[in-house]
C-alpha cells in the first residue's frame, strides 16, 4: 500500500512536470514570436547571421539592445532544442544542427549563413 502511494505521488510530479513544460515551452514560443521582427532586422541589417548550430550569430558590432536580443533568442532557441533532443533521445546539438539546415533554406536571400566549415557566405 505505501509503494503505490508512492508510484501515485512520483505520477503526479511526473504529470505536473509535463504539464510546466507545456506550459513553459508555450511562454517560449510566444518570445519568440514578439522577438521575431527584432531577430529579422538583424538578419536583414547584416548584423547577425544564423550559425551552423542553429544559433543567431553577430556577424558586426551589436549594440546592448541587440546583443541582448541574440542573446534571448539563442537561450530560447537552445531550450527547445533541448526539449526535442530529450523527447526523440538524441542530442541537442544534433537538434541545433538539423536546425541550422532549415534555417537555412528558408533564408531569405542576402542572409548571412555559416557553412559546415565555419565559414560565412550571403545566401543567394
Amino acid at each position: 500500500m505505501k509503494h503505490s502511494g508512492i508510484m501515485l505521488v512520483a505520477g503526479f510530479c511526473l504529470a505536473m512536470a509535463g504539464s510546466a513544460l507545456a506550459q513553459g515551452m508555450e511562454a517560449i514560443k510566444k518570445q519568440m514570436l514578439d522577438r521575431k521582427p527584432a531577430v529579422e532586422q538583424l538578419l536583414d541589417a547584416k548584423k547577425a547571421g544564423e550559425n551552423k548550430s542553429g544559433l543567431l550569430e553577430a556577424v558586426d558590432t551589436l549594440s546592448d539592445g541587440e546583443a541582448k536580443t541574440v542573446a534571448a533568442e539563442n537561450a530560447d532557441r537552445k531550450t527547445v532544442y533541448a526539449a526535442i533532443a530529450a523527447k526523440s533521445g538524441t542530442q541537442a546539438a544534433k537538434v541545433g544542427a538539423l536546425r541550422a539546415a532549415e534555417i537555412a533554406a528558408k533564408a531569405k536571400p542576402g542572409t548571412k549563413l555559416q557553412g559546415r566549415d565555419g565559414t560565412w557566405t550571403e545566401k543567394k
